[in-house]
């Protein structure tokens, strides 16, 4: 590893209960000498990505500035936002747009006017692999080599998950082959339920990110699975035309 990998890995030592860290956190956490912390988080502050306040550090202001870049230029989401809203619009659902980045799904994008529920994995929030169905898709249309990386890694010594490989791995074959994935109440404990289908890059077949209706069983009942599939569906291959 070079040591701007390891000098970027600070930043994975921040998430939902560990917002602020100090140089103390980052030489145990990344086994370095305090000396070599301090120079990291030196170098992080000028460039932005990291803020001091007192003795701790929480991310920078270039953090929100390469956000907003993403949301700006980042393909499929300047080309699927309208398409998303339009969805949302049409069926009165929340409709999600997910990314798998570095071991993590993502929602990159949430389209919805829904204010009745508080959203548990909202832009940002990094969702649990293979639970929920933005984050069954865009797994199981990982290449194999990938999908038995993460088994191994995520799934095959966690106690939130009683799954065989076998089992694993007929149900993401099982989900590529139907081209989508629907999951009922597997986030939280509001009773919601998702259907997904996979975005992908059309010029080597790689999965590249995932559109979601998310609502409650309420809310699904005006329409039929069919007709939501199919609007998904018709939703991915349009901004897998604009993004490629």
């Amino acid at each position: 590893m070079t040591s701007l990998n390891k000098m970027l890995n600070v930043l994975n030592i921040f998430g939902p209960d560990s917002l602020v860290i100090n140089v103390d956190d980052i030489a145990k956490k990344l086994s370095l000498s305090r000396a070599t912390a301090y120079r990291y988080v030196r170098e992080l502050c000028d460039a932005g990505l990291l803020t001091r306040f007192d003795k701790n550090y929480t991310l920078g202001p270039k953090i929100i500035e390469l956000d907003w870049m993403m949301r700006q230029y980042n393909p499929i989401i300047s080309q699927g936002h309208e398409i998303m809203a339009q969805l949302s619009k049409s069926t009165e659902l929340t409709v999600y747009m997910s990314m798998f980045c570095d071991g993590h799904i993502i929602n990159t994008h949430i389209e919805s006017d829904n204010k009745e529920y508080t959203l548990a994995f909202g832009r940002g929030r990094a969702l649990p692999i293979f639970k929920g169905a933005q984050s069954k898709v865009l797994v199981a249309n990982q290449k194999a080599f990938r999908l038995k990386k993460i088994y191994d890694e995520h799934i095959a010594q966690n106690e939130d998950y009683d799954m065989t490989w076998d089992q694993f791995n007929t149900e993401t074959k099982r989900i590529r082959r139907n081209g989508f994935c629907v999951t009922h109440n597997e986030l939280n404990n509001l009773s919601l339920t998702g259907i997904a289908a996979p975005i992908f890059n059309l010029e080597n077949n790689e999965i590249i990110g995932s559109v979601a209706f998310l609502g409650t069983a309420s809310e699904f009942e005006p329409t039929s699975l069919v007709v939501l599939v199919e609007h998904l569906k018709q939703a991915t291959s349009t901004i897998e035309r604009c993004a490629n």
